[in-house]
């Protein structure tokens, strides 16, 4: 999924929750659950180079429009920031682990190597853009509403 997804769906929790840690668990867990549905994303395995560029537009494309949705206060709050660190570390950490040469992922403990299996099985992916995207749209549209939804105080 790509990552402006990930982030635009993982700011309700920052505007709706207080709890930074809290915030930080349920976005990571969020972000998994989402990665079960059927979705499109920037394949580095489809470039001769990592796409670089690519990744970057992503991440920057959804760090800008949660900051236009939300304002820079809002925007830089703690829970916002835990919201999206954690709508998007499970990705992070992923790029980092297919950096490594597969024997050194192979000399990580098993428990580390059992999530990243875990989180790759866990992809619903395609190739078809259209179909992939249909889910990402829903899930930021959802988001966006309840972004518009003023929080009980």
């Amino acid at each position: 999924m790509l990552s402006i997804a990930h982030t635009l769906a993982s700011l309700p929790f920052g505007v709706y929750l207080q709890n930074p840690l809290l915030i930080l668990i349920l976005t990571f867990a969020f972000h998994l659950f989402l990665d079960t549905l059927l979705h499109w994303n920037i394949y580095p395995r489809d470039f001769k180079r990592y796409p670089f560029l690519l990744v970057a537009l992503d991440v920057g494309g959804g760090l800008l429009v949660a900051w236009l949705l939300l304002g820079t206060d809002i925007f830089l709050s703690a829970p916002i920031i835990a919201a999206i660190i954690g709508g998007n570390l499970p990705d992070v950490l992923h790029a980092f682990w297919e950096f490594l040469s597969p024997s050194q992922q192979t000399r990580l403990p098993k428990l580390i190597q059992g999530f990243f299996h875990f989180h790759h099985d866990l992809q619903r992916e395609t190739n078809d853009i259209a179909r992939g995207l249909v889910s990402q749209v829903i899930i930021v549209a959802l988001s966006i509403i309840l972004l518009l939804i003023p929080p009980l105080k």
